[in-house]
């Protein structure tokens, strides 16, 4: 492990990940090196603390192309200077964009949330692999939403897949119960068939409460 380094001493050259499109938009941890010393590459994983990297893991030159030869790295073709307080993510394009922490997740919520409109829609339609995709979108942009789980979940109860239904109700235990998040499955199903109609009062409050980020 390296010793404690200075956020302003690094610049980012990647990101320790090679994405799929169906992991997109996608936070991603970046691969640093020494602006000082190019050869010396720093890896997760890692912490920050006090404008420092702490515990990186560090790599050659040679082992650093090794791993992107081997696809489990992504390389830039352009460095740029590592800042604090900020983050990496890569967009549905492809694109790397690195801004402030509070601009970038401020950006992949408005993805996510994007994404759930579609997502009812697509489901209210009965375009059950579109709405599966769009509800992947938004997991990815914001896994800390329950409302993309509700629709994996209905998509998998219309395919008859219960083993995914029940699986999306185990994830989503870390927001609300199961018998809560059923229910609310309960109301993404009949929309299926139906246009998608506001819930009762008392429904609405609980999606509201379950349904937070």
């Amino acid at each position: 492990m390296a010793n404690p380094l200075r956020v302003q001493d690094l610049k980012i050259v990647g990101y320790a990940n090679v994405l799929p499109q169906t992991m997109l938009p996608s936070i991603v941890p970046p691969i640093f090196c020494l602006r000082s010393e190019t050869d010396r590459f720093f890896v997760p994983p890692y912490s920050f603390n006090g404008g420092y990297l702490h515990d990186a893991g560090e790599l050659s030159r040679f082992e650093l192309k090794a791993l992107e030869n081997d696809r489990e790295v992504t390389l830039f073709t352009e460095e740029f200077p590592a800042e604090r307080g900020y983050e990496l993510y890569v967009d549905e394009a492809f694109q790397h964009h690195y801004q402030p922490r509070e601009k970038a997740n401020a950006w992949l919520d408005e993805v996510a949330d994007r994404s759930i409109v579609e997502a009812e829609n697509a489901l209210t339609r009965g375009d059950y692999e579109e709405a599966d995709r769009l509800a992947g979108v938004a997991i990815s942009a914001n896994d800390r939403k329950v409302t993309p789980l509700v629709i994996k979940a209905a998509v998998d109860r219309a395919r008859g897949d219960h083993s995914g239904e029940q699986l999306m109700a185990s994830i989503a235990q870390r927001f609300v119960p199961t018998p809560l998040f059923n229910r609310i499955v309960d109301h993404y199903d009949a929309s299926i068939s139906e246009p998608l109609k506001k819930p009762p009062s008392s429904q609405s409050s609980m999606l509201q409460m379950a349904c937070y980020k």
